[in-house]
């Protein structure tokens, strides 16, 4: 009997060396999947005449969007440039997840586009990260923007290219004097400390979703990253997870009722790292202070989740779901000063 154990212990030994993969064959492309890149890539900052590349990674669009975004753009002294398959359907995708994948990975590989724009958001982004190149993409280093569902390839694309992305207004948004200011400020002419500025949307005194306040006091400095927070939960557990520890992290969301918004909440600090992390900025949550009762408002419930945390927070920073939208660069430090309610850029985001 011993030795037939030590045969079969043999063979268990083969069969388990035999599975494993041959790592000097382990492409780079595979090893950016699951690690993170220690080295920040600034892209090169935008400049009139650019050319910028339109993408629709998540939902569809219609002829009607992308001709009023080729319109704005062109408008502010850019040129554009997209392919048919920007205009296609597959459900509630914009093509299927591999022509979503290749049009992205086109816009990053093609020589003559200078910035990578997503139209809009919607849902997709995450069913394409398994299809994109991380390799690719770090070699060919661009202003990539977007919000919303497009959060999970800008934390994704920071995590495993080092390539600083930004979370910023899209090809549908709304490009008014604040976001205009603060996208010219990061992306165009570029500080090497910049103070955001705060501005209230207009119209939105007796909504208290767009209120401006402190729900713990501090200080804190590292590296922003961050985005919608249901996109966000939905990453937790993959392997796109996103690491929070030592970051200033950025939060936002958008027509969800307030005990769901407790849940992700409750999600991030459960399943991820976010106790890690170093301070939490909160854009508008909006339309999210909108329940039955018997509840807790929106600003309980934020409360009652990150005030343990023990951390800076802070809330209604003008970013996420509304009109006006600072543009804030995944992987780029910052200084965060909760009480004041103030937030600092400490070093340049481009080249």
């Amino acid at each position: 009997m011993p030795d037939r154990r030590a045969f079969l212990k043999s063979i268990a030994m083969f069969g388990v060396l035999s599975a494993m993969p041959n790592l000097e064959a382990f492409s780079q492309t595979n090893l950016l999947k699951v690690k993170r890149s220690p080295i920040k890539i600034l892209p090169k900052r935008l400049e009139q005449g650019d050319v910028i590349g339109l993408a629709t990674p998540g939902s569809p669009i219609s002829e009607d969007q992308l001709n009023e975004t080729v319109e704005k753009l062109e408008s502010m002294g850019y040129k554009t440039y997209y392919k048919p398959s920007v205009l296609s359907e597959y459900g509630y995708f914009a093509g299927t997840d591999q022509e979503r994948a290749d049009e992205l990975m086109h816009m990053f590989t093609n020589n003559d586009v200078d910035i990578v724009m997503c139209v809009r958001g919607g849902y997709g982004s995450i069913r394409i990260l398994d299809l994109l190149d991380f390799e690719e993409i770090r070699k060919n280093p661009k202003i990539f923007i977007g919000y919303s569902d497009i959060t999970a390839l800008l934390s994704s694309v920071y995590e495993r290219t080092g390539l600083v992305c930004f979370h910023g207004p899209m090809g549908i948004s709304d490009y008014n004097d604040y976001t205009l200011k603060s996208f010219d400020r990061v992306l165009v002419n570029p500080r090497s400390r910049y103070k955001y500025p705060y501005q209230r949307e207009e119209n939105t005194e007796n909504n208290p979703e767009f209120d401006f306040y402190t729900i713990t006091g501090g200080i804190a400095e590292g590296e922003l990253i961050g985005g919608n927070l249901s996109v966000l939960a939905s990453m937790a557990g993959s392997d796109f997870e996103t690491d929070f520890e030592n970051k200033i992290v950025f939060l936002e969301e958008v027509e969800e009722k307030t005990y769901r918004v407790d849940r992700m909440l409750t999600q991030l600090v459960q399943a991820t790292n976010l106790r890690k992390a170093n301070g939490i900025v909160l854009g508008v949550f909006y339309k999210c202070n909108i329940n039955d009762k018997p509840t807790l408002t929106l600003k309980q419930a934020i409360a009652d989740i990150l005030k343990p945390l023990n951390i800076p927070v802070a809330y209604g920073f003008p970013f996420g779901h509304i009109k006006i939208k600072m543009t804030l660069p995944t992987g780029i430090n910052a200084k965060f000063n909760a009480t004041r309610r103030v937030l600092k850029l400490t070093e340049k985001a481009v080249s």
